[in-house]
């Protein structure tokens, strides 16, 4: 329960940074000041203690003497609260708000989103009723070494309740160890007959150097051959790409990012596009991540476990 609660507040802060120390400085700013009142409070207690009247003023004192304490401890709370809710309030409200617009989804690439617990709870049946043709659903399955997405199990077995060809990917954190992070998802993840090949997503530097990167993202792609007898798929955003992998992950599949729209990413030989983050599907309450294939469904076939 402490490891999820911890990687649920890391991956917020990576989705939301600047909401993240917003909220860690007023925590950080609360909890000086109830500490300083609490001291003067156990100060003052301890003096009157020594008066013959100790119960003088009773609750309403305590309040009257301690308004300003009170007010802060109200005021942050609000704060905190005004953060966390109005957010998901606001992604609920976008969602009732905005129609599918399914001249995204029209096109000669094959479509399909992906998803995560950032998208809540999924309405598998409503999804179903969506105006874009989605073909396959790529689905987040486990983060860093022991890191577990909690609507995988769900996502998983909804997916291909509904028909939908399904693909698990990994999210990589650069700083931990590359085998033990293949280790969680090898754990995590049984592939059948069907499922997409394994998936890495790989977005960000690495502490130790770039090189230190690559040889930890190679060794990930290496073991998954290994293990399910097919070559992984990488995922990655393009300037990611271009800067940092282009040149060395160039004999597995490629599924770039790149928030381009309509408009295709050129000089690269990408065989999924990500092409933008705002797509509306029903019966899911956020904007989702959409994504077309660069091939016939005889190609899509040869990226599926035999």
């Amino acid at each position: 329960m402490i490891r999820k609660i911890y990687y649920h507040i890391i991956d917020f802060k990576e989705i939301h940074p600047i909401r993240f120390w917003v909220l860690a400085f007023v925590v950080f700013v609360l909890c000086v000041l109830a500490i300083y009142f609490l001291n003067k409070l156990i100060i003052k207690s301890t003096s009157q203690s020594k008066k013959k009247d100790t119960n003088k003023g009773g609750v309403l004192g305590f309040f009257k003497n301690y308004k300003i304490l009170i007010g802060v401890l109200i005021g942050q709370t609000v704060i905190i609260l005004a953060l966390v809710i109005v957010p998901l309030t606001s992604k609920k409200n976008t969602y009732f708000k905005m129609e599918e617009d399914p001249s995204i989804s029209s096109s000669m690439y094959i479509f399909g989103i992906d998803v995560s617990h950032y998208q809540g709870t999924i309405n598998w049946v409503e999804m179903g009723t969506s105006h874009h043709p989605i073909e396959y659903v790529f689905i987040r399955a486990t983060m860093g070494v022991n890191g577990e997405d909690i609507r995988f199990e769900e996502n998983w077995k909804k997916a291909k309740q509904h028909n939908y060809i399904r693909g698990a990917y990994h999210y990589y954190r650069p700083n931990e160890n590359s085998t033990k992070q293949f280790e969680n998802y090898a754990d995590n993840v049984k592939l059948i007959k069907g499922d997409f090949i394994p998936i890495l997503d790989i977005e960000k530097e690495s502490r130790f150097g770039m090189k230190n990167l690559r040889t930890g993202v190679l060794n990930w792609l290496k073991l998954a051959e290994e293990e399910y007898g097919v070559k992984p798929m990488v995922y990655t955003g393009l300037t990611f790409y271009e800067d940092n992998l282009k040149g060395h992950i160039d004999d597995y599949p490629l599924w770039i990012a790149a928030y381009s729209g309509k408009h295709r990413v050129d000089n690269v030989d990408w065989d999924f596009h990500q092409f933008t983050e705002k797509a509306v599907v029903k019966g899911i309450r956020t904007t989702v991540d959409a994504n077309d294939f660069n091939g016939s469904p005889e190609d899509l076939n040869k990226l599926l476990i035999n």
